[in-house]
């Protein structure tokens, strides 16, 4: 078995990442809504970063309890306790294009 190498997360191995956050469900109520939009706000002021991870910990807490938050190094995926289906995700707007809840779908080509 070859060797694993583990790198340092703002290694210049990793490409910095834009993020942002995708809520993909209506929101619940206006309080949910609110948070939401916290955490946006916050996510639009951070910098470029090498690892999305960082964005879990602020996700827990300002939504608080009666939701799940998991994450990988380019997303972190939001969910409410009692739905399967995904609320919000925070990705890289370089890589990914995940789309707002109330976004128009996209039309197709000339046929």
């Amino acid at each position: 078995m070859l060797p694993t190498t583990q790198h340092p997360l703002n290694s210049p191995v990793f490409a910095p990442q834009l993020a942002y956050l995708a809520v993909e469900q209506q929101p619940a109520d206006s309080a949910e809504a609110q948070r939401l939009e916290q955490l946006r706000q916050l996510i639009e002021a951070a910098p470029d970063t090498a690892d999305l991870r960082g964005f879990a910990e602020a996700a827990h807490q300002l939504l608080g309890p009666g939701y799940q938050v998991h994450c990988g190094s380019s997303h972190v995926w939001i969910k409410r306790d009692d739905q399967p289906e995904r609320l919000a995700i925070v990705a890289d707007r370089y890589t990914t294009a995940y789309r707002e809840w109330n976004s128009p779908l996209p039309t197709s080509g000339p046929e």
